[in-house]
């Protein structure tokens, strides 16, 4: 069954970091489009706080923008809460496209601009001062004093109170969110090791004498770059075009002592098939014994190299023992990493396919001994994402997309 990110409640599906170490964004995604007036905001001693009805599928999580910082949690049952903590409100850029909330910093044109609509946007929307006056920040952020609560509203003076409990003094000097502190200690230690598929003799996938192998080599070394930049240790498997077979992959994610492996490709499909030119869309699997046939020929694409390892039994009974454990945070690492390719590459092509978050016995995956997922960034045998596979602009989009993926599973699980 297709991995699916729409509902009619509105929640907040993946939150990510974007952009350089120069020019970071957080990007909070949601399950269907947004608009201005579906937030209320709030001005506070220590910067200002948006409200959102919506529920947060994730865990907690804080983000430093410069000197700034970014925390987005559940708030209460029906409230999230996104706090920026900063000195320069004024400079904050709160730009909505369709179901994306990107926030950061900077004084750029197009930021100007966009600033300026977000304050006219703002001035529209409705603001309750009785719910700005009776918020308990404190319960978000210990060194925020909720007296400083108030509304952007002229009105909010008159109408706000003090909360019944007394405000914890803040930390001297302390100008920085501790969690997002940790949170950045903690990740920063991570180990990734990234597989482009193929490589060398073996082609992979190849139309129009367009090869899988370079294709996937391409966005596995914007991954790498875009997970070092923020910090990470990447290795991969292969950087240049040469062939290495498929137990040697795990091989080297094992002697890397990785936290997690991810293998890219490109899928494909035989000649004879019915879909054969109209399948399209981006895949992630975990590996299973097949559940369905589509996964099973998929599968059986991608292990052809070492296919005379084990004949069919041996392989089926070594995949039932593989741990659980580390097949269910495979599975979530797959939901984050398929999310994350998605709500990415539909920023340029919104009518980008979700071929879903699927199982399936895939060999390069079975002798890793960390949570490791194998991609599908898209179809070769379809004309349209074979045009868009070659494009810089969508191998970048995928790239992003699996780093944010990756960092997102970090995040949750860590």
């Amino acid at each position: 069954m297709p991995f699916l990110l729409f509902s009619a409640q509105l929640k907040i599906t993946a939150l990510n970091a974007t952009g350089s170490k120069a020019n970071y964004a957080v990007r909070i995604t949601f399950n269907q489009n947004i608009k201005q007036s579906d937030f209320k905001k709030y001005t506070i001693k220590a910067g200002i706080y948006y409200d959102i009805k919506a529920e947060l599928t994730l865990k907690r999580r804080s983000f430093k923008l410069g000197n700034n910082v970014v925390t987005i949690a559940q708030f209460n049952k029906n409230i999230s809460r996104i706090v920026i903590e900063t000195k320069s409100p004024k400079n904050l850029n709160f730009n909505i496209n369709k179901n994306v909330l990107t926030l950061s910093f900077g004084d750029s044109a197009d930021s100007a601009k966009s600033s300026a609509k977000t304050a006219k946007d703002t001035a529209k929307s409705k603001i309750d001062s009785k719910d700005s006056a009776s918020s308990p920040i404190a319960n978000l952020f210990e060194n925020i004093d909720p007296k400083a609560i108030q509304a952007d509203s002229k009105d909010s003076a008159k109408a706000a109170k003090p909360a019944t409990k007394p405000a914890q003094k803040p930390t001297p000097k302390q100008t920085e969110s501790p969690k997002a502190t940790t949170i950045d200690s903690k990740l920063k230690d991570k180990i990734i090791v990234l597989d482009p598929g193929h490589g060398g003799k073996d082609c992979g996938a190849q139309v129009n004498r367009i090869c899988e192998k370079g294709i996937v080599l391409n966005i596995t070394k914007k991954a790498r770059d875009i997970l070092k930049e923020r910090g990470y240790k990447v290795f991969l498997t292969r950087s240049n075009d040469k062939y290495i077979s498929l137990t040697a992959r795990t091989k080297f994610a094992n002697d890397k002592n990785a936290d997690v492996f991810v293998s890219i490709h490109a899928n494909a499909l035989d000649k004879k098939s019915k879909n054969y030119k109209t399948m399209n869309g981006i895949e992630t699997y975990f590996l299973s014994t097949a559940r369905s046939e589509r996964a099973r020929k998929v599968a059986e694409l991608e292990n052809k190299d070492d296919i005379e390892v084990m004949n069919y039994f041996s392989k089926l009974s070594f995949l039932n023992s593989i741990n659980s454990q580390r097949l269910l945070a495979s599975n979530k690492l797959a939901i984050d990493v398929q999310s994350g390719m998605l709500s990415s590459a539909r920023e340029i092509y919104r009518n980008t396919t979700d071929g879903g978050v699927r199982e399936g016995p895939f060999w390069v995956l079975a002798g890793a001994l960390m949570p490791s997922v194998l991609v599908e960034v898209g179809y070769m045998t379809n004309e349209g994402d074979l045009k868009k596979l070659q494009t810089k602009a969508y191998q970048d989009k995928i790239a992003l997309g699996i780093a944010n993926g990756i960092e997102s599973y970090f995040v949750k699980n860590f």
